[in-house]
């Protein structure tokens, strides 16, 4: 593994705030179970109940940093505290409730090497759940201003960019729920090309609870976001229908949602 004094090749930058402790560790023993050995794991702690420091030191594994600024600031508030301290030439996303596969660093990795062409490259990703069936997302192939427009968007947490391209555009906006959106919208904007491999890589929890979070009281960023950005991104009035999609989905009750969801995505 690299030491402390080395830079490492990839930075895989988490969030962490109030996830359940025996979650968080599984989500560090899969990164650190990678086949691409070259990279630090960066946790910024959002001030919450759990002791980060205290289960990092667990793994006994010195590619782990954690930092943090002693309160809750939020999720977007985190990525941007924990960005600019990456010391890879990549930074790859990660939540710290999920698992990845163990060649999720070596397959994105080479991906970007062999086509430098390409700021952002994300793999296919396994949503499961405790009480749902196993749904595979993340359409294969580059990522246009159109497709990411009609819901092509990248897999946040299953996402490799450079991390100059992310200084370059000042990092995430701020967004509440929506700011891997914005991104990859100032990525397009900025003149930057984003790919999706066809292989899963990432497997992200979604539980019922979860979709409390996506009513629409919660979903006021998302619309905005759209709002600002599609008409820069030249959309056309079937883009604009994605907006009435967010809307809908957010008064809709959610076992309807589910429902919905299992039948317009691919299956495991």
């Amino acid at each position: 593994m690299p030491h402390e004094s080395e830079s490492p090749l990839i930075t895989v930058l988490m969030a962490e705030y109030n996830t359940d402790p025996d979650l968080l560790r599984g989500a560090i023993a899969s990164i650190l179970a990678q086949t691409e050995t070259r990279f630090e794991l960066l946790i910024v702690d959002d001030g919450g109940r759990n002791d980060v420091p205290a289960i990092a030191v667990e793994f006994a594994d010195d590619r782990i940093r954690v930092v943090g600024y002693g309160e809750n600031r939020g999720f977007v508030a985190a990525l941007n505290a924990g960005w600019p301290q990456a010391r890879g030439l990549f930074i790859a996303r990660m939540d710290t409730d999920d698992t990845v596969e163990p060649t999720y660093l070596e397959t994105i990795h080479s991906f970007l090497a062999e086509h430098p062409e390409y700021a952002v490259v994300s793999g296919q990703a396994v949503e499961f759940s405790t009480d749902g069936p196993a749904l595979v997302h993340g359409r294969p192939g580059e990522v246009t201003r159109r497709s990411l427009m009609r819901g092509g968007a990248p897999i946040h947490a299953a996402s490799m960019m450079r991390t100059e391209a992310l200084a370059a555009v000042g990092g995430y906006p701020e967004y509440r729920r929506a700011e891997d959106l914005a991104l990859w919208c100032e990525m397009l904007l900025a003149g930057e090309r984003m790919y999706i491999v066809p292989e899963v890589v990432y497997h992200y929890r979604v539980e019922a609870a979860d979709f409390a979070k996506r009513r629409l009281r919660n979903r006021g960023d998302e619309i905005r976001v759209r709002l600002h950005y599609y008409p820069r991104l030249g959309a056309r009035p079937a883009e604009y229908l994605r907006i009435v999609k967010s809307v809908v989905s957010g008064v809709l009750p959610t076992p309807m949602v589910r429902w919905l969801r299992a039948r317009m995505h691919t299956r495991a």
